[in-house]
């Protein structure tokens, strides 16, 4: 091979890889994260903002983008409420909700329940009125134990059903 094909080659190769990297920084991880997110939400009621029926509201708060370890936590949340509270959820004692607290109208949660971070929030309602709530901060420390995880969520929501 003659050394300007070669170089011509070369030269392709770092064109091709700056191309590459510059579509990776465009529409790579943020962009597939974002789809799940949309695919996640499916489903679920968005808007914290309302009154409930007596029981538990579990609510994943979130950011506009979600990384895989916060979409983890949702899905294992989900997951728990859906085997462990199956008959709750079909009475309305237990509901599951979304909730992206970077959306302006949802801002004020950020200091209403004190949110550093996205996480899983439970909230206990008696007579149309919040009576209390809960952050599930340790669901961070879980998320690779999904036996443990599992646990802690489960334990959490029944403690407040079973103490209104």
């Amino acid at each position: 091979m003659k050394p300007k094909t070669i170089i011509g080659l070369v030269v392709l190769a770092v064109i091709a890889v700056a191309v590459g990297v510059w579509v990776i920084k465009k529409s790579g991880p943020a962009k597939a994260i974002g789809i799940g997110e949309a695919v996640a939400r499916q489903g679920t009621n968005t808007s914290a903002d309302r009154i409930r029926p007596d029981g538990v509201a579990v609510i994943n708060f979130h950011g506009a983008m979600r990384c895989r370890t916060c979409l983890r936590i949702g899905e294992l949340a989900k997951k728990t409420l859906d085997e462990e509270f199956t008959e709750a959820q079909k009475v309305g004692k237990v509901s599951w909700e979304h909730v992206n607290y970077q959306e302006p109208a949802n801002a004020h949660f950020v200091k209403d329940y004190e949110l550093g971070n996205p996480t899983i929030l439970l909230t206990q309602w008696k007579d149309g009125k919040e009576v209390k709530w809960k952050r599930l901060d340790g669901v961070w420390d879980l998320v690779d134990d999904e036996s443990t995880f599992r646990a802690y969520v489960t334990e959490s929501v029944r403690q407040l059903l079973e103490n209104p």
